[in-house]
């Protein structure tokens, strides 16, 4: 059987700050009615297609009616995605994960088993997802001016690839081998180029397809591609980072930890309109391996995507300068191009413009896979300085209600009444028997064997991080223990940030200080905030002294980009196996 698929939009409205709101919510019978009123332009509009509005703080409210029914989707087979989309300073890392130090073991043991109250959508998905025995694994990459870092390991660059053999694709770029030409691109060109060479490599690859589409068709009236084909051609075209780190997720308070890490790598800045600005877009994949019915061996594996977008601004309003406003320019131009490829699936436009932007190209399987159950949410900010901006992010929103419904099958379990959508082959399958897991096994393992001998031929061939053997043994082995050291003070920051996190949670709740047990707990949090700036100033002390030693001509060589990919592949390959071997 075949059935419709929409993306849900949600609209949440933040409690207002000033004396008078440009938005008003009432019932109607088509739905909540969204009206903004614009006192400058002395215009009013509404909309109405969104599924829900949620208004105020309530992050429990918030979580019942935006998320929880992607619980149900994701039994059903589904890839789920949930996506915060709006200005800046109108809620979403609030609605996402929760407001600025909350997520803490602390805050756990004061929660007494419940979920704490501040915690947002993220965490306590993650937390009814390890209600379900389940095994639970996480990753956290930041979009940061269109180039993939990996928030688990210091920001760790990342590359964006397909499963088409030969074409490697990063930052909206189309890598040509031979292509030298324009050395500001070095030898990547951007999209719509139209060298020579890019347009010999456009036309080799569609002459491949078609002749490909010849071969399937021979004695069919009428080509026709299988099931199958369409299966694999849709998978040929997902986009997906390769190496970044996964973190296994087993208690509440993993997911502290693991929320405050990707908290306090991320990048952020203060401007006139909010304290905390993200300058990035932050993508958490949580990678769900679930038992099909009570102890038994059969597991599903499924993916949740969650995705806090950084918040569109308008410069003269939030008033950066220098590399914040770069930093704006990139966040506006990555959301154009998102609204562009909404536009053009709203319209059923022949071609979409995913490779335009890394966030688009990430999103794609969100927006147009069968398979995937995506819901938006639309943060708006009910003030009236910002009405304008808050009828932008409800446009978007329309936009998104009219992609049309996406088909896909859902399948009958015989002897029940249980629908199960059918599940692409992929890292989101179904495990029939030990047999399927073993095969699946072996072939990773294969791959990761043949990945790590690539990286080997890549350092015979001198493509690793090299010192030259002229230069003096002395320099380099400070140089040595120098890098050792930066890795050492870097994790000493880490856990300093911990432990301020902790304290502050501790003292949240502190009145004046007049108390004994409030002031040493202020002055625990002094000592704290002293010692994280002592620590992060030798770790800049150090990352300086080796920037200056890697400088010194004939002394140190960095790895090239093929041997990092080559490293990128190996890691990549070793978190899957060890992904399926844990569940």
């Amino acid at each position: 059987n075949e059935t419709d698929h929409n993306i849900n939009v949600c609209v949440r409205i933040r409690p207002q700050r000033s004396v008078s709101a440009a938005v008003s919510v009432e019932k109607s019978t088509q739905g909540p009615l969204v009206t903004v009123e614009n006192a400058t332009t002395c215009k009013t509009k509404s909309f109405n297609s969104f599924s829900h509005v949620v208004q105020g703080s309530d992050q429990q409210v918030a979580y019942n009616q935006i998320a929880r029914p992607l619980l149900e989707q994701l039994r059903s087979g589904y890839s789920c995605t949930l996506c915060a989309y709006g200005q800046t300073s109108s809620g979403k890392t609030h609605s996402v994960f929760g407001p600025p130090g909350c997520l803490t073991v602390t805050s756990v043991a004061q929660a007494q088993g419940e979920t704490p109250a501040e915690w947002g959508i993220f965490p306590r998905l993650v937390l009814d997802i390890l209600k379900m025995d389940s095994v639970v694994h996480a990753s956290a990459i930041e979009i940061y001016q269109d180039m993939p870092y990996d928030l688990l390991a210091d920001r760790a660059p990342l590359s964006v690839g397909t499963k088409r053999a030969g074409l490697k694709v990063g930052g909206g770029t189309v890598t040509v081998h031979g292509n030298t030409r324009a050395s500001n691109h070095c030898g990547t060109h951007p999209p719509g180029c139209s060298c020579r060479k890019c347009f010999e490599a456009i036309t080799k690859m569609k002459a491949a397809t078609v002749a490909a589409a010849r071969r399937d068709s021979v004695g069919k009236t009428q080509f026709d591609p299988s099931p199958h084909q369409r299966q694999n051609k849709q998978q040929q075209d997902q986009f997906a980072t390769v190496g970044e780190t996964l973190q296994k997720l087993e208690t509440a308070e993993d997911v502290a930890r693991f929320a405050l890490l990707v908290e306090g790598t991320r990048t952020s800045v203060g401007h006139a309109l909010n304290d905390r600005s993200s300058r990035s877009h932050c993508l958490v994949n949580v990678h769900v391996s679930l038992r099909a019915t009570t102890g038994a061996k059969k597991m599903v594996r499924r993916k949740l995507l969650i995705v806090d977008l950084a918040g569109s601004e308008r410069i003269a309003k939030s008033g950066v300068e220098g590399v914040a406003r770069h930093q704006a320019t990139s966040i506006n131009g990555s959301l154009t191009v998102l609204g562009k490829v909404v536009r053009a699936l709203s319209v059923s436009q022949r071609h979409i413009p995913y490779r335009d932007s890394t966030l688009t190209m990430l999103l794609r399987r969100s927006l147009d896979d069968p398979m995937a159950s995506t819901t938006f949410v639309i943060n708006v900010a009910p003030d009236t300085d910002h009405a304008e901006e808050t009828v932008c992010s409800l446009e978007f929103g329309k936009n998104l209600t009219k992609v049309p419904p996406r088909k896909h099958s859902v399948s009958r379990r015989i002897g029940s009444g249980e629908s199960t959508a059918t599940e692409n082959v992929g890292i989101e399958s179904s495990l029939d028997s030990d047999d399927a897991t073993e095969n699946e096994l072996e072939i990773l393992l294969e791959q990761l064997q043949l990945a790590k001998t690539k990286l080997a031929q890549a350092e015979a061939r001198g493509q690793g991080e090299q010192f030259d053997l002229t230069a003096p043994e002395g320099e380099i082995r400070v140089l040595k223990m120098n890098l050792q050291r930066v890795q050492k003070e870097e994790a000493k920051v880490r856990e300093a940030r911990f432990e301020l996190a902790e304290l502050r949670a501790l003292c949240k709740d502190c009145g004046d200080g007049n108390d004994d047990n409030d002031n040493g707990n202020l002055k625990k949090v002094a000592a704290a905030k002293a010692r994280l700036e002592a620590r992060e100033k030798e770790l800049r002390n150090y990352q300086d002294i080796v920037a200056r030693q890697q400088s010194i001509r004939n002394l140190y060589r960095p790895a090239m980009d093929v041997y990092k990919t080559c490293q990128r592949e190996v890691r990549h390959l070793q978190a899957r196996v060890d992904m399926l071997q844990a569940s």
